[in-house]
């Protein structure tokens, strides 16, 4: 047996999963972080970060005989995009580890209005307080260990970079493509960070890691042989997750976000979604369109804090089968995505209220089918699409997975594994083996004429549409 072990940092948990060479699951572990959240402040405790990741790798290793673990011949790391923290040259974190979701630096991204397309165009990706950049600017401006700490000995990275240095026994400071990306301040033409993005942001590119393609030699686990070859962003690899995607299909990640993904044939800007790099190996690059819907996993979060509705998967795969005329919900949970993003629309439900929470929740769970659909539309009108594939937490709710193929007319594949990041990113270490795209599928889901979902759908775009403009 070889195996391949993928490591996933997320938002809520850090997960370590070995794989053997077909691609199957062997072992899995899992420990949940915290996130803290006051305003548009959104951390995590970067030690915790660190420490989780230490303990699913040894949990895993614990549950494996000397045979086993001697046969895992390289190992990939994916990890939550756009969260970044300060850090010193021995390892030590100088500040939280501010999330993807935070928003605090947003009025400095405001200052940078006039230069919103061109930053676009160099990044791929639009401006905004999501993106790392413009949070780097704000721990300099306001965080008083990181301000006052010696610019020797100061790194400004993305998670990925802290990460790699604590895991691995050669120390480095590296970042790849894709999560360099993020930033902001790294050009994806030329796959390198921007003397003028720097610039523009006011962050010196000393304090910044040096970039490599996903798949490279990283160094080594330590305290093992276990090669690392392959780093990335959690929405990159999950890409991956059933291999290699086909180009006239696009996949449709259900977790706390939700992402919507398709291969381009080469570079190709839009004004309006995310350009991103999916894999990079040497001179080798493969572009991808992005689109995103800040509220998915969170919203449902939101109805239990904010609406005090319980539920679990077993209680929505149930509502959604009963519940024929939900209300509509204006789903800006996070803020909004593409092709808008936006953070200044309230989040709520059209008309006045008098609804169960169950047709409350199918409400929400329809927005993010609704959300993802605008987008599909747009990334359809540029090249075509004929199939989708669906993965992440939410994708186990198969009311949801059927609504989104009857409004897009489109067959949807569930696959197999929920481990979509881990097993993308141990399939990129692997090597991009061929054998791992053939894993059987849980269920297709086929269009179904559902008129009055495609209604609901009419009257939530124009509900939005007068919200953004008014």
């Amino acid at each position: 047996m070889t195996g391949y072990i993928g490591i996933d940092q997320g938002s809520h948990s850090s997960r370590a999963v070995l794989f053997n060479e077909s691609g199957e699951i062997l072992n899995t572990a899992t420990q949940a972080i915290d996130l803290v959240t006051h305003g548009n402040h959104a951390e995590h405790d970067a030690q915790q970060l660190l420490e989780s990741v230490k303990a699913v790798i040894n949990q895993l290793f614990a549950d494996l005989d000397p045979g086993t673990i001697s046969s895992i011949k390289a190992c990939g790391i994916a990890t939550q995009r756009s969260t970044m923290l300060a850090w010193d040259s021995s390892g030590q974190a100088l500040s939280p580890a501010l999330s993807w979701r935070d928003t605090r630096a947003a009025e400095h991204v405001k200052s940078l209005a006039e230069q919103s397309a061109d930053i676009h165009r160099l990044t791929g990706l639009p401006l905004a307080p999501y993106y790392s950049a413009s949070k780097m600017r704000w721990l300099l401006e306001h965080n008083t260990d990181v301000s006052a700490h010696s610019e020797k000995d100061l790194r400004l990275s993305p998670l990925a970079s802290f990460l790699l240095f604590n895991l691995l026994d050669e120390k480095p400071f590296l970042i790849d493509f894709s999560n360099a990306q993020r930033t902001q301040l790294f050009d994806v033409s030329l796959r390198d960070w921007s003397q003028r993005l720097c610039e523009g942001f006011g962050v010196d590119r000393k304090y910044l890691p040096a970039c490599k393609p996903m798949c490279s030699p990283y160094g080594t686990l330590a305290g093992t042989d276990i090669p690392v070859t392959a780093v990335c962003g959690d929405q990159n690899a999950a890409i991956y997750g059933a291999g290699e995607l086909d180009s006239r299909a696009a996949l449709i990640n259900l977790g706390s976000g939700a992402f919507v993904l398709r291969q381009l044939p080469k570079y190709i800007h839009s004004d309006s979604q995310l350009t991103g790099i999916s894999y990079a190996e040497g001179h080798h690059v493969h572009y991808i369109r992005e689109a995103t819907v800040n509220g998915a996993g969170n919203a449902l979060t939101w109805a239990t804090s904010e609406l005090g509705i319980r539920h679990d998967p077993e209680t929505l795969n149930q509502w959604l089968s009963e519940v024929t005329e939900p209300p509509l919900f204006i789903n800006t949970i996070g803020g909004l995505g593409t092709p808008w993003m936006r953070d200044d629309i309230p989040a709520g439900f059209v008309g006045e209220m008098n609804s169960s929470d169950a047709e409350q929740c199918v409400a929400i769970l329809e927005s993010i089918v609704f959300l993802v659909q605008m987008n599909l539309d747009l990334m359809i009108s540029e090249l075509s699409i004929d199939s989708l594939r669906v993965s992440g937490g939410l994708s186990q709710l198969d009311g949801l997975c059927q609504k989104l193929s009857s409004l897009s007319g489109l067959e949807l594949v569930r696959s197999e594994s929920a481990e979509a990041t881990a097993r993308g990113v141990a399939w990129l270490a692997a090597g991009r083996p061929e054998e791992w795209s053939s894993l059987a599928t849980v269920e297709v889901f086929h269009p179904r004429d559902d008129t009055n979902l495609k209604q609901r759908y009419k009257r939530f775009q124009q509900e939005l549409n007068y919200r953004l403009e008014n």
